[in-house]
């Protein structure tokens, strides 16, 4: 083997190391895109659902207020409570199948199935 060939040979080696080296970098850089991909979409899906549960609270507020117990008024005795979460409830969920018919239709399909 010439001193040619040592030197071809050796810089062949070198070249398959460096592309090896490479590949595990490119690797590396998609298992680090796609785990970025992965915490933006469930930060995506934590802000949707944090908005949607803001959303009920206001409406659960405002159905509160339409029902007659927001405000100032004396606290409520132990047997109108049971009657005042009622009127509150029935009141927001017309307002919820108001705002969202679909999941107010699929509410309905469970109950017809109990």
């Amino acid at each position: 083997m010439s001193e040619h060939d040592f030197e071809n040979e050796h810089e062949h080696e070198h070249e398959l190391v460096h592309n090896h080296n490479h590949a595990h970098a490119d690797e590396g850089e998609d298992e680090v895109e796609e785990a970025l991909e992965e915490a933006l979409e469930l930060d995506t899906q934590s802000q949707i659902f944090l908005e949607m549960r803001r959303q009920n609270l206001d409406l659960l507020k405002i159905a509160a207020e339409v029902a007659g117990y927001a405000g100032n008024h004396p606290p409520l005795k132990s047997g109108d409570l049971k009657n005042a979460m009622k009127s509150i409830w029935d009141i927001y969920s017309e307002f919820y199948a108001w705002i969202d018919p679909e999941e107010s239709d699929e509410d309905e399909d469970e109950e017809d199935d109990l």
